[in-house]
């Protein structure tokens, strides 16, 4: 089944359609590979065509690139050497046309898509959200392997491609066009009519180059661009910055940078060089885990397999926020940029001018960054309308309450929003500290209140968990997983319990370096033990990151729930004190020397340190870190807070950072054995009781895995 559909050309014009039947996106295949060869080789062969122009017929997807799955699959090194080297000579062989090559890109353009489109000789591109265009193999743990660390900084300059073939960074159609990613940058509608234009100039010039005025780069940027030790020094400091970044346990980026200076000696080189790094590694752990983590992103786009409502994502038109702080201005920028018409409600007029001015700010942002057109960045605040009442809610598909975390107040703005909306409206609370099933009580059809817990910036957090209990239906869940979904964020349902799925799991490893700090010479030696680990940020930095009253308030929750395992650490309310005494509560300064405790934290720590003869090592550290994260894991899977496994890995690397590399706690905790896990917390159990394996992670050693499937027939409400 091919992905390439022509018919005869017209007038020295071939109109190709890219399109494949049996994928929900295009993608390159070994077979789609061999049709464009065969469609190469017949626009060689037929002197009558002078131009190609190639758009896709799916909409929101021009060619999202390789099939993952293909490449998942190949069976060793030498396979993926040779797809590399394949896709090589087949877009080379398209560079090689004297035909002239047009792509009109409208929807994801990516990797392999971006490597092709490189190939041609014109590209378009639309102005729509759903443009983004980028070459992100370095997400999957893996390069660009057909030619797109040559052609990209040939195209665009070494600057611009650095970040872009490095980091994974995608571009919209506006910003492509500045970058001379693309050539023009047009509406949907007026693709079409740009490629004309541009066939029409080749037949009168020999050449459409005319058409596109190239935007001049600053002179720096030029310079580097074009000398060749400046190049090359270009290249040295991104590898620094790479390094530093990564910390050594991403290869992807490493392997990048050594393709990219071998395409500084000749294209041949470069190509080599590419050819030898998908190789590499296509074998190496850390891609494995990555390419595991892509899947299950994917799987987590579509309902769980026990859920049997429908959703449909273009149902949801009109929603309401309640509550215009910083997170409910959020939430609805959100919503407005994907079209939804949205009523942001407060009970102050100030209030939500406050957030107007929040969600203009956010706005604004993104259209310096060109992230936003300035019609779209319009569109966005007029789908948003500021209110202080309840009118209007009647055609509400969903509301979305994030108001202050007071189960009283809460239940009363609940039962208001029951009346003022319709039957089939879905409530949905952004609590992260209270039971949604203890918000429901009292309010007419409990049926339709569910959880939607957004993660702090919603903006830029992926995650969103989609909390259901016991009463909840299976069409309000329906409705928040279109939301989520609508919204592009990663939504994982989960139990009703106290801090649900994530917060949590990340309560016992926030508790337990308030433990370590009084038993470690450096405090520092906990955060470099995490971030060494993976995390993105020490549990120290965390802390300060979410706000120490914060930090408090959810400890106190999680201890009152589940008891003794969380029991919070004596000196975090020492801490707390002493930094509301100072006037500031912060943990961690950052110095030219780097990062230490803040003087009035440290004098609390001295104080509490106990004497000990030897101190935890790094490894000791991280055990007492993740290994309670596991065992808590093993407990909300147990109660079916979570349905499987695989769902606790991605809610955790989603939402916290959890070492991506390492695939998730969950993963992590079957390679390193989790008989071994059990034994180490007994051992810790002796002198720390709250550290003691659980019945669920002993049954689950038992088993041998984590990852084998469960029987649960989707989440439930945990015992809290």
């Amino acid at each position: 089944m091919t992905m390439w559909h022509y018919d005869d050309p017209t007038d020295g014009l071939l109109h190709v359609t890219i399109e494949r039947a049996d994928k929900p996106v295009n993608a390159f295949s070994k077979q789609a590979l061999d049709d464009l060869a065969k469609l190469v080789t017949h626009v060689r062969n037929d002197k009558s065509i002078e131009a190609v122009v190639f758009r896709s017929e799916k909409p929101g997807n021009f060619i999202a690139g390789a099939d993952v799955e293909e490449m998942k699959d190949l069976p060793g090194a030498d396979a993926a050497r040779e797809v590399s080297r394949y896709g090589q000579q087949v877009f080379a062989d398209l560079e090689a046309l004297d035909a002239k090559t047009i792509c009109l890109i409208s929807g994801a353009c990516l990797g392999g898509g971006l490597e092709f489109a490189l190939a041609c000789d014109y590209r378009l591109a639309d102005d729509t959200s759903k443009t983004k265009i980028g070459l992100p193999e370095v997400m999957l743990g893996l390069i660009p392997g057909w030619g797109g660390t040559v052609r990209l900084p040939k195209t665009i300059g070494l600057v611009d491609a650095l970040p872009m073939i490095l980091s994974g960074q995608q571009l919209t159609g506006p910003r492509a066009k500045r970058k001379g990613v693309v050539h023009d940058c047009v509406p949907t509608e007026a693709l079409p009519f740009a490629a004309e234009r541009i066939v029409q100039t080749i037949r009168a010039k020999g050449s459409a180059d005319s058409l596109f005025r190239t935007r001049k780069k600053p002179l720096a940027t030029r310079w580097i661009n074009s000398v060749g030790f400046l190049k090359s020094y270009a290249i040295g400091q991104a590898e620094k910055q790479t390094l530093k970044a990564t910390k050594g346990k991403y290869p992807a980026p490493v392997e990048a940078i050594r393709a990219l200076r071998a395409g500084l000696q000749s294209e041949q080189e470069g190509y080599a060089a590419e050819n030898t790094a998908i190789a590499e590694l296509s074998q190496h752990p850390v891609t494995t885990e990555l390419m595991r983590v892509f899947f299950l992103s994917e799987a987590a786009k579509k309902p769980p397999e026990w859920f049997t409502a429908e959703v449909d994502v273009d149902a949801v038109e009109n929603a309401a926020v309640i509550g215009a702080g910083a997170m409910g201005a959020g939430i609805a920028q959100l919503l407005a940029r994907k079209g939804v018409w949205t009523r942001l409600k407060d009970i102050k007029p100030e209030f939500v001018a406050n957030g107007m001015k929040v969600l203009r700010d956010l706005v604004g942002k993104d259209l310096k960054r060109k992230k936003l057109t300035k019609t779209k960045a319009t569109a966005v605040l007029d789908h948003v309308s500021p209110t202080t009442d309840y009118n209007g809610l009647k055609h509400a598909d969903v509301i979305v309450e994030a108001i202050v975390e007071n189960i009283d107040v809460k239940r009363s703005v609940f039962c208001e929003l029951a009346a003022a909306s319709n039957d089939k409206t879905v409530l949905a609370t952004n609590t992260s500290s209270l039971l949604v099933k203890e918000i429901a009580e009292g309010v007419p059809h409990p049926e339709r209140v569910v959880g939607l817990h957004f993660f702090n910036p919603p903006h830029k957090m992926p995650l969103v968990e989609i909390v259901k209990t016991d009463e909840t239906s299976p069409e309000a869940i329906a409705t928040a997983f279109a939301v989520v979904k609508k919204l592009g964020k990663t939504g994982v349902v989960v139990g009703d319990c106290a801090g649900f799925l994530v917060n949590r799991l990340l309560s016992p490893y926030m508790n337990e370096a308030g433990f370590l700090l009084t038993e470690v010479e450096d405090p520092m030696e906990i955060e470099k033990a995490a971030v060494d680990f993976g995390m993105p940020m020490g549990p120290l930095e965390l802390t300060d990151l979410v706000g120490a009253h914060v930090a408090a308030h959810v400890a106190g929750n999680m201890h009152a729930a589940y008891g003794s395992r969380m029991e919070p650490a004596p000196l975090w309310a020492e801490l707390r004190a002493a930094g509301d005494a100072k006037g500031d509560t912060k943990l961690v300064v950052k110095s030219k020397k780097g990062k230490s405790l803040t003087g009035t934290a440290m004098r609390v720590v001295e104080k509490n340190r106990k004497p000990k003869v030897s101190r935890p090592t790094r490894d000791e550290i991280v055990e007492r870190l993740i290994y309670p994260v596991v065992n808590e894991a093993a407990i909300c899977l147990d109660e079916g807070v979570a349905e499987k496994a695989e769902d606790v890995d991605l809610a955790m690397i989603f939402g916290t950072g959890f070492a991506p590399f390492r695939g998730g706690p969950m993963r992590y905790a079957d390679s390193v054995g989790l008989a071994n896990i059990v034994t180490k917390l007994e051992q810790l159990a002796q002198e720390h009781p709250r550290l003691a394996p659980s019945d669920a992670l002993r049954a689950a050693a038992d088993r041998g895995s984590f990852l084998e499937p469960l029987t649960t027939n989707g989440p439930t409400a945990g015992a809290a």
